[in-house]
């Protein structure tokens, strides 16, 4: 939600900057020349005289902005994913964890030790490391071999890492595209 909340805010002062500045150049032109400058206003001004607070229009457009409100204040109120995964053992009253990527990175570093690993890509989540790896080899057969050398290999960097829930692991390995 963080990236969503800084577009909307992007957004929100780039409107409130754009009105601001019409609404300035408007008064500027009402005051010097009697009339609109950009934004014919007037007609909007004598409707919104004319309207009455329980007319249809008033109503629908005040559900739909709270409707807005509320899943915006619902989408603000979910908590965040958890993005550090704590480590067991740790010094009493310290918080000591490593972030989902920190833990990705290590686990990317054990797997690329393997000989015969040409590439990873490790997504890790509160329970489930997944782990996708592609052989050097073009044989299906010769890049299955390397599943277990590979899992081995991750599986102690996580133990090592002496995780408070340890996450459970997941390998997929896949011959080289000719």
């Amino acid at each position: 939600m963080k990236h969503a909340n800084r577009v909307l805010a992007a957004l929100l002062s780039l409107a409130i900057i754009v009105v601001g500045g019409l609404l300035i150049i408007e008064v500027v032109a009402d005051r010097i020349n009697h009339r609109p400058a950009l934004v014919h206003w007037h007609h909007a001004y004598e409707w919104l005289g004319r309207t009455e607070w329980l007319a249809g229009s008033v109503r629908v457009t005040c559900v739909l902005l709270i409707l807005v409100g509320l899943v915006l204040l619902a989408a603000e109120l979910k908590p965040p994913r958890v993005s550090r995964l704590r480590v067991s053992g740790s010094i009493p009253n310290t918080d000591t964890a490593y972030t989902r990527r920190g833990v990705a990175t290590a686990v990317q570093s054990a797997v690329a030790d393997v000989d015969g690993i040409r590439d990873t890509s490790i997504s890790v989540s509160r329970r489930k490391v997944r782990l996708a790896a592609t052989a050097g080899a073009a044989d299906n057969g010769a890049a299955q071999q390397l599943r277990e050398p590979v899992v081995e290999a991750a599986q102690q960097r996580l133990d090592a890492l002496q995780l408070e829930s340890a996450p459970s692991l997941s390998a997929t390995i896949k011959p080289r595209r000719s």
